[in-house]
């Protein structure tokens, strides 16, 4: 019996903004190019009420969009579809989702500018970050969430990527039954992908500087994402191939400890 995953069709040009679901960030886009993407949003969706939501930071200045095959646009549609299958361009099945389409004479709306709706899910799992501690980034907190930080990235930098994977207990325990897994089987391939990454000890992991650090709450508060200033993974590095890798992880309070919960 096949699994299903819930994604998102998603297709901008001429916006910069950032995609939440029940106000998990999910992708962010630039302002000057066209964006396409099908990520998954299985493990943020929740029983009853949710939310999928677009915050327009930027938008692409009249005239600056001139191909005609790929016009001003901001659509986010919500799929389901058979886990592993590919899907061929314009066949997804959509269930619902958004558009923003102003007409051209309308004045400029005021950034940022929040565009959302809401749709029910029957009963289902509740998720760790459902209920984890509601966080404030007071200086305290900051502190221990740099030193959590700072245990994952010395196991990476020290290759200890057994050390590194019991602390995603909780990522897989949740997010493997979703897409067709055992949590031992989802810790086989991540170790099996790092070990790669690693071979001959020929990858380099990026210096974790705390200056460069933005931890962005999310989730009501529940949620932590750690990103650099210039917006990309504080977990990242250079493959023994030479290609970049990278680890985002989503960060709740669970029983008093820092967890990765994704």
């Amino acid at each position: 019996m096949s699994t299903n995953v819930d994604y998102l069709n998603v297709s901008i040009h001429g916006y910069a903004c950032e995609v939440l679901v029940n106000r998990a960030p999910i992708l962010r886009t630039p302002v000057d190019a066209p964006y396409t993407a099908i990520p998954s949003i299985s493990e943020w969706l929740v029983s009853g009420d949710n939310e999928i939501a677009v915050r327009i930071d930027a938008i692409a200045p009249p005239g600056a969009i001139v191909d005609p095959l790929s016009p001003r646009r901001l659509i986010v549609q919500r799929c389901v579809g058979p886990l592993g299958e590919i899907v061929p361009a314009g066949e997804d099945q959509p269930i619902d989702g958004l558009s923003y389409a102003p007409p051209p004479d309308d004045p400029p709306p005021t950034l940022p500018l929040r565009v959302a709706y809401e749709f029910r899910l029957p009963p289902g799992p509740t998720w760790a970050w459902q209920t984890a501690a509601t966080l404030s980034l007071d200086a305290a907190t900051s502190a221990e969430l740099l030193m959590f930080l700072d245990a994952l990235h010395a196991d990476l930098e020290e290759g200890d990527i057994p050390g590194l994977l019991s602390r995603l207990q909780i990522k897989f325990a949740e997010l493997a039954p979703l897409y067709g897994m055992t949590p031992e089987s989802a810790r086989a391939g991540l170790l099996q992908q790092f070990t790669e990454l690693s071979k001959d000890d020929a990858w380099t992991v990026e210096p974790l500087r705390p200056d460069d650090v933005v931890l962005h709450l999310c989730c009501d508060g529940r949620v932590v994402e750690p990103r650099t200033r210039d917006d990309r993974p504080v977990l990242r590095g250079l493959a023994a191939d030479g290609n970049a890798w990278s680890l985002p992880v989503f960060i709740s309070r669970i029983g008093g400890m820092f967890e990765v919960v994704r």
